[in-house]
């Protein structure tokens, strides 16, 4: 991420002097909690950020990565429903859900935040939303799109 063109574009949108972008990385995974607990799930959002190093953000004990949120996992009546209305709920309920978790990104990456530094210095830092990592189901939810189409181009899955 260190060498990425967006990351000096934005750097360069950024007014003023001494200003920092601070790429944020998203992260969401559903998963089964365990073998024993029948149908339960959880559906974490886990926060990191671009300014870390790859080799400390991957690793757990570095603590790099924060569980932000859980994502509604509760099954939705199908009721009267058909099965693409039913996908459409859930993915307004999913959208819903980032748009409630995301939101307090939005003043900050545009005014900016006073943080504190590795250094101990005070820096005037822009969050902005720079990556979401997700599993193929999951970028088809994010992307509204069908299941087992393509959710980056418009290619037929034949």
């Amino acid at each position: 991420m260190w060498t990425s063109r967006w990351w000096s574009f934005i750097q360069d949108k950024l007014p003023g002097e001494g200003r920092t972008v601070v790429p944020v990385i998203l992260a969401t995974d559903k998963t089964q909690l365990t073998q024993f607990s029948g149908s339960k799930q959880a559906y974490p959002v886990y926060l990191t950020l671009g300014n870390i190093p790859n080799s400390l953000r991957r690793k757990p004990s570095q603590q790099a990565c924060v569980l932000v949120a859980y994502l509604p996992v509760e099954k939705m009546s199908k009721r009267r429903l058909s099965k693409r209305e039913h996908s459409a709920r859930y993915q307004r309920l999913f959208h819903h859900a980032m748009r409630i978790i995301v939101a307090p990104l939005i003043a900050v990456g545009k005014d900016g935040i006073e943080m504190v530094g590795g250094d101990g210095a005070v820096h005037l830092v822009h969050p902005i939303l720079a990556s979401y990592v997700a599993d193929f189901p999951e970028q088809c939810l994010v992307t509204c799109s069908k299941y087992g189409t393509c959710p980056k181009c418009q290619v037929s899955a034949d």
